[in-house]
């Protein structure tokens, strides 16, 4: 399960105090896939990297599966980080000089976490079998971000974070990698926090919330 409890966040910008969340709730079970929406600059982006310890709330608590992250130490974040959190983002961020296979496996060498598939067998799944010997260049932007899902799945880990996945994606592409994420979501039964403007996206998760004015609202 993921955690907020009474979690305030500001942050200063020209020497104005901008407060993004002041006694924000949200509790997300184990397993759900839960979209998260709201206007641009709302906070979205915020929230995940709350949940993945990446900044620390002013006033709060976050836990995940009942480990209080807010009180891990620096690397002790990156550790649990590592073994327990992928990421999906808009813009791919494959290494450019880096083989599809070395791109996938890095993700282990660094987080240390066990493997879920083997390299091969998460290319299968992705449509990219026989690719693993190319660099990102030599693939479509939908092939990339293929790849960019096989690294977020190979590991073995709870929670998957996703800054729109299909943001820079056409719409046939788009609804290509939303089916490959809901397909292995059901296959994995991690838990998946995803940020979308798209209602259509959107409305494949199992919950989706709005994020305005520093507060939750399911929808």
């Amino acid at each position: 399960m993921i955690s907020l409890q009474n979690i305030s966040k500001s942050y200063t910008s020209k020497n104005e105090t901008v407060v993004l969340f002041t006694d924000l709730h949200w509790q997300i079970e184990t397993g759900k896939y839960v979209s998260l929406m709201g206007a641009s600059g709302a906070g979205k982006s915020s929230i995940l990297s709350l949940i993945a310890g990446i900044i620390t709330p002013d006033n709060g608590s976050i836990e995940l599966s009942g480990t209080n992250i807010t009180q891990l130490s620096t690397d002790e974040m990156i550790r649990y980080r590592g073994q327990h959190i992928a990421f999906i983002f808009q813009a791919f961020e494959l290494i450019p000089n880096l083989t599809v296979n070395e791109n996938i496996d890095l993700i282990l060498d660094i987080s240390h976490a066990p493997r879920r598939y083997e390299t091969s067998a998460i290319l299968e799944k992705v449509w990219l079998a026989g690719k693993g010997d190319r660099y990102p260049t030599e693939l479509s932007g939908g092939e990339q971000q293929r790849v960019a899902i096989a690294r977020a799945f190979v590991a073995d880990v709870e929670y998957l974070l996703a800054d729109e996945p299909t943001g820079n994606l056409d719409e046939g592409n788009a609804n290509r990698i939303m089916d490959l994420i809901d397909t292995l979501h059901r296959e994995t039964g991690n838990t998946i926090v995803m940020i979308t403007h798209d209602r259509d996206i959107a409305n494949r998760a199992d919950l989706i919330y709005r994020l305005h004015g520093g507060q939750l609202a399911l929808i």
